[in-house]
């Protein structure tokens, strides 16, 4: 949350202080939102890098595939006048 649903303002967030928990707040409305610490991470999982197969190999380059002259084709429309 960024905004206040009361008026439009934005938040403003405050440290957790004397066993109070910490908070957004409103500095022009009364509106606060207290924040909780439910969020735990149970466990850490490893990810294991893949090896990625290549699309096309070298044999695959060389065959198939027409030559170009290299330049983009343009085409002028006659528009007859």
């Amino acid at each position: 949350m960024e905004f206040c649903p009361t008026c439009g303002n934005m938040l403003q967030y405050e440290l957790p202080h004397m066993g109070r928990p910490s908070r957004f707040f409103c500095p022009t409305c009364p509106y606060v939102c207290h924040l909780e610490n439910k969020v735990k991470i149970k466990r850490r999982q490893h990810l294991v890098k893949k090896e990625i197969e290549p699309v096309f190999n070298k044999e695959d380059m060389k065959m198939g595939g027409s030559e170009t002259d290299g330049y983009p084709h343009i085409r002028v429309w006659d528009t007859g006048t």
